[in-house]
């Protein structure tokens, strides 16, 4: 049953989250981002209105069946100029009150630190992978982060994701490096669940950059060539 990545289309949007709530339902941040009640129409409705401009979500098929197995949405911000970078939003539509409260304690760190790390930098950031439980250790996952990954080599940019502690082998297998120098930790009275949640931040720097690590480069003004 071999597995194909390709661009998913808008009336996919709703079988592309089926993947995405299969995969990550036992997850802490799920509960805090997506309570109960909490409105898919709007939702969907706030995906599909970035739908192409900076995020691309692919899905992984199978190419027997037919089904999604996989999906990612990949920001690529190659474009020059301050107005073509990340913007942080305001908030998130779906979640308000309480809920949107609570949301800020896991969400807001996240945004704080991709602006500290990138601000209006030119970067390719993963900012959603699932695999289906039913169809992992297929290598679905390995294709949606190379998807993402070549990208970023023919742009010469670096790529960046918050990982989940089990998805670190496979980043680290394809060549992302978690970082030492920063961290975002979300406290047990925001999650809900016991104990404190790190949330491993890791960065794939280009091979244009000849093997100098992000901390270095950073401490270097970031310098587009790769060169001081």
């Amino acid at each position: 049953m071999p597995l194909i990545v390709l661009p998913a289309l808008e009336a996919e949007l709703e079988p592309l989250y089926n993947v995405w709530f299969a995969a990550f339902k036992d997850q802490a941040v799920v509960s805090v981002l997506f309570p109960e009640g909490a409105d898919r129409k709007v939702q969907i409705q706030y995906i599909k209105e970035g739908w192409g401009q900076v995020g691309h979500p692919i899905k992984c098929v199978d190419t027997d069946t037919g089904d999604i197995v996989g999906m990612a949405i990949w920001e690529i911000f190659w474009r020059p100029g301050e107005e073509n970078g990340w913007e942080r939003p305001d908030r998130i539509p779906w979640l308000s009150g309480e809920d949107w409260d609570r949301a800020k304690g896991v969400i807001l760190p996240m945004w704080h630190m991709r602006e500290k790390l990138f601000g209006k930098r030119k970067h390719v950031y993963l900012g959603s992978m699932a695999v289906h439980p039913d169809h992992r250790r297929r290598g679905a996952g390995r294709l949606l982060a190379q998807w993402g990954i070549d990208i970023a080599e023919q742009l010469k940019l670096p790529s960046y994701l918050e990982a989940t502690f089990e998805g670190l082998p496979l980043y680290d297998s394809v060549g992302f490096k978690r970082l030492s120098h920063e961290k975002v930790v979300l406290p047990e009275e925001v999650t809900g669940h016991p104990g404190d949640v790190e949330v491993p931040l890791m960065i794939k720097m280009p091979s244009a950059a000849k093997g100098l690590d992000f901390e270095t480069w950073a401490k270097r003004g970031y310098p587009e060539t790769y060169e001081t």
